[in-house]
């Protein structure tokens, strides 16, 4: 069976990734500009590593809270070890905990020439919720408000951040509440602006959180706990009443 790539190259000789010579690229391209390159095959310009070093910094750490981060303290704390533990809070990162990102990006990608309203009307009569839009902490996510700044600052303020607002705008003006443009919402809105496919989209959420992620892991292990569990008054118990076995 063969397998094409055009990705990279490794031999005996050489290393390419994207045509370079892997050694040639070690100590002259930044982290962000390698992922860009490996990502999109070519080398990106100073403002699309501007934006994408923002990006990153954006969702890198939000605290225990986030289901990733809990689910990896939990595991480490059990004497998991350092690889499973980070693979566990990345396998948190699905539908309901950055999964927005893959669905809002593929909608704005998809429904580009639909306005915010048809966009907006079709979610409802469907009873769908439209992804990257709510928050369970913030009315305004200052996250996107600063990431959408720092777009328009770089010339990335194009079609698809109009268009994320207008959604925003016309969620509000059709069912009467803020749901705010959030975290998700923003890199999926960014990375299409900068031509990512949003099949790609998983990746600008995870790459970074899984720095934060590997931090709490880290501080979980040298607290030496012996392993995490609810307490008891967090349960609420919902079953039948004690009751003897005829």
């Amino acid at each position: 069976m063969e397998w094409k790539t055009k990705i990279g190259l490794s031999t005996a000789k050489e290393t390419l990734v994207r045509g370079y010579d892997l050694v040639d690229l070690i100590g002259r391209l930044t982290f962000t500009e390698a992922i860009y390159l490996v990502l999109r095959g070519e080398l990106p310009g100073a403002k699309e590593v501007e934006m994408l070093n923002a990006l990153f910094v954006a969702s890198i750490e939000h605290g225990i809270f986030p289901p990733s981060t809990t689910v990896a303290r939990i595991v480490a704390s059990c004497g998991a070890d350092f690889n499973d533990s980070l693979a566990a809070g990345v396998l948190a990162i699905s539908t309901h905990h950055g999964g927005a990102v893959q669905q809002s990006a593929m909608m704005l990608q998809e429904q580009l020439s639909l306005s915010a309203e048809e966009i907006v009307k079709t979610a409802r009569t469907e009873k769908r919720k439209l992804s990257g839009y709510g928050h369970k902490i913030y009315t305004t996510d200052p996250r996107t408000i600063k990431l959408f700044s720092i777009a328009e600052r770089l010339g990335f303020g194009g079609i698809y951040v109009k268009k994320s607002l207008d959604i925003e705008k016309e969620l509000e003006k059709q069912i009467g509440k803020k749901l705010c443009l959030n975290i998700d919402g923003a890199i999926a809105t960014i990375i299409s602006e900068l031509g990512f496919s949003w099949k790609l989209s998983p990746s600008f959420f995870i790459l970074p959180r899984i720095v934060g992620i590997s931090a709490h892991i880290y501080e979980e292990l040298s607290q030496a706990n012996t392993y995490r569990r609810l307490d008891e008054t967090g349960v609420i118990y919902e079953g039948e009443v004690k009751r003897k076995l005829p």
